[in-house]
């Protein structure tokens, strides 16, 4: 009878146990989900997935009855039954700042090896590759020696990477040939293609274990961080000048867990290019491996922006070296040439100078001089961080320099950008409708004295390249009111002409009689009214332009035409007039504006400049028409040279690298409009860079937009469309003609804005996955992008393109309500307007929304 109970009670526990699975801390792929599952209860009744989440930033989150599970090789779905530890729809985080809490779902058949959890809305949680059952080749490395291993000295130096699938080792993925046991010591033979690793180990007290490529060189290793602040390395060094040069970096590196279930196969690297002032953006190709690899153009040594999905990262890369960057969600382990300082400076990323929200929303009541001591304060705090950070841990000499470097210029960045901050919340209060919906705003005055933060030495200070807030700096610094060219606001036809002739451009002797007489109407005297008027009204008076163009402008010239208003010598007079006779009210600081514009110049100039003006009609219109674009890059190099000479006086230095750096950067603009310099002007030009590297660049980069001019004549998979209908609805309509029965996104876009640039670059592996979808991507340009500088770009730009307009860029953003570019319109197969404005969003989510679109 007692054997017959033992029987059943073992019984008893073998069916249990066989009706119950526990995982603890599951191996998955990549995911989405911000916290961690932490386990996993494959029940006879039910499968519970448990789940930690730290406190999110805006301190709530959502679970959603649309969570699933599903077989990794299926496509059956089983929906969540029930939560505990937190409830469906919104929870906000306990006082602890963790929650806990566990889904529900229906039961799962014993022999699924993998699932994956998602949530069936849109950017809902994903986490792929969830492993329940191992198969053979991942039960040929135990599992004590899987993880990414730490050189336990308390560099915590990754050498080691080993998972169930592969290996990680030497900055190459490997897999497992064969893993040999003796004891408490392991042979694992690494393979390649054709090449061979051998790796040794032997397990260690306290989760350590001994690592090395020889069993007599073994060294200890961690899987978690060992902290020896007192550490010193060999060869650990800071940069003591910086080599600049026209080379290459390699970036290369593994995403754990990628799968081709991923949509987004892409990321972007930005690099910061201060010598040119543009953001170089270089698009990476992911593996179905998860691998991936990269060698862009890089100058000098300096930290990098990466966009991995919804990850960022700064990566630290040096010309001429390689650096591998493994992902595992939002952490990063490194190998390879700069390992230790990116392992260093991630470790860092949280210690910056950055003034919060809540001072930010009150900068409009700040003063200059308690700003001032909020950005000091701030610094003080960050230093002192990173003090008691070095007191506890080791950081390398390099990435020392490199982060102070950072915290250096982010300190002059946030206080230079005092006027920025104040005049972005006064364009602000400007759009807003309702007087209580203003911010507060009170009028300071910044004194020279308040720039006394910016060292004397600074501007020759070639290391602060290191770090991209340099190209920040530079950029802040330039656009500094301190710093900023004073003075007319336009070009004088005396400036014109010499700067023309400057440039070896002969005028004839029409023009020359004109620009020599405009000399009795632009005198000094009348050039500084005018100034000191742009300077107190110059935003105002761009502003009244903007405002009233659209639906006034043409009422006037009419009105002119017919006799029926007013003609003076500026054309906003004559508009106030015709308001006044039609009354229709203008703003309070446009009607002083407008009573100063008045009194600006005597009668008897009024009447020198209307006589000119009868006399030299067609040549001075023609002149203009001429030497347009001349006239751009003579007015940039006035404000180079005016802030050239404030730079100067200021720092009391000539010639700075600083200076040869804002100079760079002017003269690199005009290859954004795929124009380029001539031989005699690059000899005249590079006479004036002191730095030897620049004077070369100049000449690569001329060359190398020589180059891309030619490419440029050569591509396909663009096509350039003619409007012939102009006015009102007819004029979309007609464009889209083409097109009907496909969805059409449409862009509306300029040559000369970044932020465009920037999204087009974006989807172009959008628009490569979508290639044989009825989706065409509508590209609407006007006449600012200038024709010769759209034909090169739209030869990079697949699609359909029209450059309208300037009447016919009026009607279409009347139409769609266009007050900045990018905007994006969304139209149906049917040819009507779903979306008149589309937000910027993920490739991932546009597509989603292409898609059902198509479907329809």
């Amino acid at each position: 009878m007692k054997n017959a109970i033992i029987i059943l009670f073992l019984g008893l526990i073998t069916l249990y146990s066989n009706a119950q699975k526990s995982i603890e801390n599951p191996e998955y792929g990549f995911a989405s989900y911000p916290g961690e599952l932490t386990k996993i209860e494959m029940l006879d009744t039910t499968t519970v997935l448990h789940f930690k989440l730290k406190k999110l930033p805006w301190g709530y989150f959502h679970l959603h009855k649309e969570s699933y599970i599903q077989d990794a090789s299926g496509d059956n779905k089983l929906f969540v039954t029930k939560v505990t530890g937190a409830k469906f729809k919104r929870n906000d985080f306990p006082s602890s700042g963790e929650a806990m809490y566990q889904l529900y779902f229906p039961p799962l058949n014993k022999t699924v090896k993998t699932i994956d959890f998602g949530v069936e809305k849109e950017r809902g949680w994903l986490i792929y590759d969830i492993t329940l059952q191992e198969d053979e080749n991942s039960l040929l490395l135990p599992k004590a020696l899987r993880g990414n291993w730490l050189l336990a000295d308390g560099s915590n130096r990754w050498d080691y990477g080993f998972n169930s699938k592969y290996a990680i080792v030497d900055g190459m993925v490997w897999n497992y040939k064969s893993v040999d046991v003796k004891g408490k010591k392991y042979t694992i033979i690494l393979e390649n293609r054709d090449r061979l690793k051998t790796i040794y180990a032997k397990l260690g007290k306290d989760g350590k274990v001994t690592f090395g490529s020889s069993p007599k060189s073994l060294k200890s290793y961690s899987l978690t961080k060992v902290d020896n602040p007192n550490l010193r390395l060999l060869e650990d060094t800071t940069f003591e000048d910086i080599t600049f040069g026209l080379d290459s970096t390699t970036y290369s590196g593994m995403i754990k867990g990628f799968s081709s279930k991923i949509k987004q196969k892409t990321f972007m690297v930005h690099v910061n290019n201060t010598f040119t002032g543009n953001q170089e953006s270089h698009l990476v190709k992911i593996k179905d491996d998860g691998t991936f690899q990269s060698k862009f153009p890089l100058t000098h040594p300096q930290t990098v922006f990466v966009k991995m999905g919804s990850n960022a990262f700064s990566i630290f890369l040096e010309p001429n070296k390689e650096t591998f960057h493994y992902v595992d969600r939002k952490t990063s382990l490194f190998m390879g040439d700069n390992a230790q300082v990116n392992s260093d400076l991630d470790a860092l990323k949280e210690m910056r100078i950055s003034i919060g929200r809540a001072d930010r929303r009150k900068i409009g009541e700040t003063s200059p001089e308690d700003y001032k001591k909020i950005v000091v304060n701030l610094k003080n705090k960050t230093l002192k961080a990173l003090s008691a950070y070095q007191e506890k841990h080791f950081i390398s000499q390099k990435a020392l320099q490199i982060k102070n470097i950072e915290l250096e210029l982010g300190f002059y960045q946030e206080l230079l950008g005092y006027d920025m901050y104040r005049g972005s919340l006064k364009y602000q209060n400007k759009k807003v409708k309702k007087e209580t919906d203003k911010m507060p705003y009170q009028e300071f005055e910044v004194k020279d004295a308040y720039y006394d933060f910016l060292p004397k030495d600074i501007v020759d200070n070639e290391l602060l390249v290191v770090s991209n807030s340099y190209y920040f700096f530079t950029n802040r610094l330039m656009y500094a009111d301190i710093f900023k060219g004073q003075g007319n606001s336009r070009l004088t036809k005396v400036e014109i002409a010499d700067g023309l002739q400057k440039n070896g451009v002969e005028l004839t002797a029409e023009e020359l009689n004109m620009v020599e007489l405009s000399k009795q109407i632009e005198t000094p005297e009348i050039l500084a009214k005018v100034a000191k008027f742009d300077k107190k009204y110059g935003d105002v008076e761009r502003g009244f332009y903007k405002n009233y163009k659209e639906d006034y402008f043409k009422e006037v010239q009419k009105a002119l035409k017919e006799g029926k208003t007013p003609k003076h010598n500026h054309f906003i007079l004559s508009v106030a007039d015709y308001f006044k006779a039609k009354n229709i009210e203008i703003t309070d600081e446009e009607t002083k504006m407008v009573e100063a514009l008045r009194v600006l110049k005597t009668p008897l100039e009024i009447e020198e400049e209307r006589m000119f003006n009868e006399q030299f009609t067609g040549v001075f219109s023609a002149f203009y028409n001429k030497y347009n674009d001349n006239a751009s890059e003579i007015f940039r190099a006035r404000s180079i040279t005016a802030r050239n000479k404030k730079i100067k006086d200021f720092f009391g230095k000539q010639n700075s690298f600083l200076q040869n750096v804002i100079k760079m950067q002017s003269l690199s603009k005009r290859f954004e409009d795929f124009n380029v310099y001539s031989n005699a002007e690059l000899t005249r030009l590079t006479k004036d860079i002191d730095v030897p590297f620049l004077k070369n660049y100049l000449i690569a980069l001329n060359e190398q937009t020589k180059k891309n001019i030619e490419i440029n004549k050569t591509k396909g998979g663009y096509t350039v469309h003619n409007v012939h209908k102009n006015e009102g609805d007819e004029l979309f309509d007609a464009m889209l003609e083409k097109f009907k029965g496909k969805v059409v996104y449409v862009d509306f876009w300029a040559t000369w804005c970044g932020p465009c640039k920037s999204g087009i670059k974006r989807m172009k592996p959008l628009k490569e996955e979508m290639a044989n979808e009825d989706v065409v991507f509508l590209y609407v340009t006007n006449q600012t992008s200038p024709e010769k500088t759209w034909n090169n770009a739209i030869a990079n730009i697949n699609g359909e393109h029209y450059r309208v307009s300037d009447d016919e860029w009026n009607y279409l953003a009347k139409k769609f309500n266009i007050s900045g570019i990018p905007h994006y319109t969304l139209v149906d197969r049917a040819g009507n307007v779903i979306k008149p404005k589309l937000r910027q969003m993920p490739n991932a989510s546009l597509k989603k929304i292409l898609l059902s679109e198509i479907n329809k």
